[in-house]
């Protein structure tokens, strides 16, 4: 039994020491584990990983549904302290939804990833009122979430759960869900989703006040009282907000359709069947607003100030100044916090990381030694400033400078790069001026692609960093198929 107790809740909180000192048999250190994972915030900070785990281990057949407890408890938390505020009502909504029966477990398991999304919205003040403007400001949170739901689809359990249930196109299916769940959305079905709540709560409950101090058992009480006061109240109240929830889950379908459309549609002459796309800017944009990865600097001025003088050209080097008519050249000395022509001697390494589709004779390497310093993908995004939108990464080439003359490129530290939209106007971090950066400071090559010789390229290898985006690691389908792809 307190193995079972262990596993299944392992997966929301650390074991408590007195627990684990005791050989698990400590039933007050039982009792403050369940408190700690019911009273908890909306665990937002949840990995798409997480949210898709099938199988928690079950002591007792309400385990499943702790995730589901604890996002209504901080809901109903938060009604108790603002009860008249109909934002607060709208989020919980948001939260009873997922939780209508008309999902299947994979349906309810991809959507809630959105849903987790708009609800971060209003939790975190972005959504102002319930009138029109809602879907314009949950919209950066649906589309941070739409990356982490293109993850989670990718990732080789769900696809084989697909694959099971015959689901050729997972955004169709997902898109016809929601407006099922849209049509059932009103305030008996959200008051039943509470409904199926309150019960396995209760019986954890019972477990607390048991097992429990006195303290905890007033403390079990008063979270019971709050969470019946808000039951009370919830069938006026929440009819009230199922028309702006219907209004956005219409959206939420309507964006899952566009991206069928995009990772659906037919493509001729292709390398990967699976399509694979890098990240867009607006699915960027909202990312960064939505969570600030480690890489990303939000501030006024650069930590690496670029070049704003291209340097004297000498004979035979690239032409990386403004006038250069070589594609791609033109302005690179900008890319540079410092910068000098450099010679690279026959037999030199250099390597280009890239993503399945980028070209791999392109202007922007490294040497082995910088390349060798890198940890993780964060770690090049950072040094090199790369926005995921540029490369998505994943996979890199090598080149080896071949006998004869040396090479002559450019070579210096990377400046700072602000991300900026496809007008070339900054994106605003905030409405303090801040704006986003990424820091720079590693040495990068800028050479000429005219200068390689394709037999000295390499094969293309995994980074083994993932091809997933802002931070999380997962795995396809598909990828990588690995051919070099060399521009004509």
């Amino acid at each position: 039994m307190w193995e079972e107790l262990e596993n299944a809740l392992a997966w929301y909180a650390a074991a408590p020491d007195r627990w684990m000192q005791s050989s698990r048999q400590d039933l007050a250190a039982a009792a403050e584990w369940i408190w700690v994972v019911i009273q908890g915030d909306f665990a937002e900070d949840q990995s798409a990983a997480q949210i898709a785990t099938g199988t928690v281990i079950s002591m007792v057949p309400f385990v499943d549904q702790l995730c589901d407890i604890r996002d209504v408890v901080a809901n109903c938390r938060k009604i108790s302290q603002e009860d008249d505020n109909a934002l607060n009502w709208f989020a919980l909504a948001i939260t009873l939804v997922g939780l209508v029966p008309v999902l299947g477990s994979l349906a309810k398991g991809c959507l809630k990833i959105l849903l987790n999304g708009a609800r971060k919205a209003v939790v975190t003040g972005a959504v102002k009122t319930l009138n029109g403007s809602v879907w314009l400001a949950t919209r950066p949170f649906v589309e941070a979430s739409i990356v982490k739901l293109n993850q989670h689809l990718a990732s080789p359990p769900v696809r084989k759960t697909l694959t099971a249930l015959k689901i050729d196109n997972v955004y169709k299916h997902l898109a016809h869900k929601t407006r099922e769940l849209e049509a059932k959305t009103n305030a008996d079905t959200l008051v039943r989703a509470f409904d199926t709540v309150i019960g396995p709560l209760r019986q954890l409950a019972e477990l607390m006040e048991r097992w429990g101090s006195a303290a905890m058992k007033t403390q079990v009480g008063q979270l019971l009282t709050t969470v019946q006061i808000v039951r009370d109240k919830a069938h006026r109240k929440l009819g009230e907000v199922a028309q702006p929830l219907q209004d956005m889950l219409e959206r939420i379908a309507r964006r899952l359709e566009v991206e069928a459309d995009l990772t659906y549609r037919t493509h001729t002459n292709a390398l990967n069947p699976h399509a694979y796309r890098r990240p867009g800017l607006e699915a960027e944009t909202a990312a960064l607003r939505a969570d600030l990865p480690s890489w990303v600097r939000a501030q006024r001025k650069p930590p690496k100030r670029a070049l704003e003088e291209c340097p004297a050209i000498p004979e035979g080097y690239p032409d990386i100044s403004d006038a250069s008519s070589r594609y791609g050249l033109e302005q690179s000395f900008r890319t540079f916090h410092t910068l000098e022509p450099v010679p690279l001697l026959p037999g030199t390494v250099l390597y280009r990381v890239i993503d399945p589709n980028s070209a791999d004779n392109r202007i922007c390497w490294m040497r082995k030694e910088e390349f060798d310093l890198l940890k993780n993908k964060a770690d090049w995004r950072d040094r090199f400033a790369v926005w995921a939108n540029w490369n998505g990464n994943g996979e890199f080439v090598t080149y080896t400078v071949p006998p004869g003359k040396p090479l002559k490129v450019w070579e210096g530290e990377t400046a700072s790069q602000m991300l900026k939209d496809n007008a070339d106007n900054p994106v605003k971090a905030d409405d303090k001026g801040n704006y986003f950066w990424t820091a720079g400071g590693g040495r990068q090559i800028v050479l000429d692609p005219a200068d390689l010789d394709a037999a000295h390229l390499g094969r293309r290898q995994p980074t083994n960093w993932g091809y997933s985006n802002f931070g999380e690691h997962v795995e396809l389908v598909g990828v990588p198929t690995l051919t070099n792809n060399w521009s004509k």
